[in-house]
């Protein structure tokens, strides 16, 4: 009997492939590329998750040593010096060398090292103090913040030769302008001198320091610190690194028609600081958070603060003394 045989095109029966055909590599392939894309927004996430967490574990280290900082002196530090146009002279008025709440809290981050070599005898700008002012505390970078450059000029005159350590939080000085819109420009004080020329927890020059004991909104209900990466004066180590916040956070403005803010406009209508976009990250609460911005509260607590919250209750927020009702936020 003759057996019959069966012919096969392209391999002998029991044979083993050994390769992909061309069509199932293209789907495998295109599998790939959309499970890659479906995982790189949600890895991207959880990695600003974790940066965000870092950001507000470094306001919470601040909170204890601003904490440690009142303890000892019974107040909290003053933001600086201020009122320095040039940067090279010391303050004008005598007895007036402070330098930035950023050096004040340095014992309580456990940079007593750092503490130490700032010569209080003389201004930032110093030669006596270049090692320090040009030391990066790691505490006062967010995680979030795009790997600007670790050195920058003063604010108050960006053409200075030497460079100093960068922080990403400003102080709180208070606010104009929020709080009497459709009116512009209410001024930054409760309409007295001293502690009351200014509505916010960290003064500057002779202005008299504030404890906890004149926080009568609450110390919940006041902000102490804040987020400001690319403030204009957002040097740890110096005089004016503080906020009298007159926009809302995050809040970008194109050109003088663009914004509601007067205190973002020079009286020769251009947009204020000259060379910036107005209250666009220069004198004004902000961060690289999605949707709002982190901040330390009086109490030692950090709250991440929505970019759209009402403007009232912010203000309220940046005011030791007003008497509002703050509510939730």
């Amino acid at each position: 009997m003759r057996r019959r045989v069966s012919v096969t095109c392209g391999r002998r029966p029991g044979t083993p492939r050994t390769a992909f055909t061309l069509v199932e590599l293209l789907v495998v392939i295109a599998i790939v590329t959309l499970v890659i894309g479906l995982l790189l927004p949600a890895v991207q996430q959880a990695r600003e998750a974790a940066r965000r967490v870092g950001c507000k574990n470094n306001l919470k280290q601040m909170g204890l040593a601003f904490h440690n900082y009142h303890a000892t002196y019974g107040v909290f530090p003053k933001g600086g010096a201020g009122g320095i146009v040039n940067p090279v002279s010391p303050p004008p008025t005598a007895g007036v060398l402070t330098l930035g709440w950023g050096a004040a809290i340095l014992p309580g981050l456990e940079e007593t090292g750092l503490s130490d070599l700032i010569d209080m005898d003389e201004w930032y700008t110093h030669p006596n103090n270049a090692e320090a002012a040009a030391t990066t505390v790691d505490v006062y970078l967010c995680p979030s913040v795009p790997s600007p450059a670790l050195l920058k000029p003063p604010g108050d005159n960006t053409a200075f030769d030497v460079r100093f350590a960068r922080t990403d939080y400003g102080g709180n000085f208070g606010e104009r302008g929020l709080r009497c819109l459709p009116l512009t420009n209410c001024q930054n004080n409760y309409g007295g001198t001293g502690a009351d020329s200014y509505r916010g927890m960290l003064p500057l020059g002779t202005a008299p320091s504030v404890g906890i004991r004149h926080v009568t909104d609450g110390t919940s209900n006041t902000v102490l610190i804040g987020e400001a990466p690319n403030g204009l004066h957002s040097i740890w180590i110096g005089h004016k690194n503080v906020f009298d916040q007159s926009a809302p956070i995050n809040a970008r403005y194109a050109s003088p028609s663009d914004t509601p803010w007067i205190a973002c406009i020079t009286f020769g209508g251009t947009l204020n600081p000259v060379g910036r976009l107005g209250c666009d990250f220069g004198q004004e609460f902000h961060s690289y958070h999605a949707g709002g911005a982190q901040f330390l509260l009086v109490d030692g607590s950090a709250r991440f603060i929505s970019e759209n919250i009402d403007l009232g209750v912010f203000s309220a927020l940046l005011s030791r003394k007003g008497g509002e009702v703050v509510g939730n936020f």
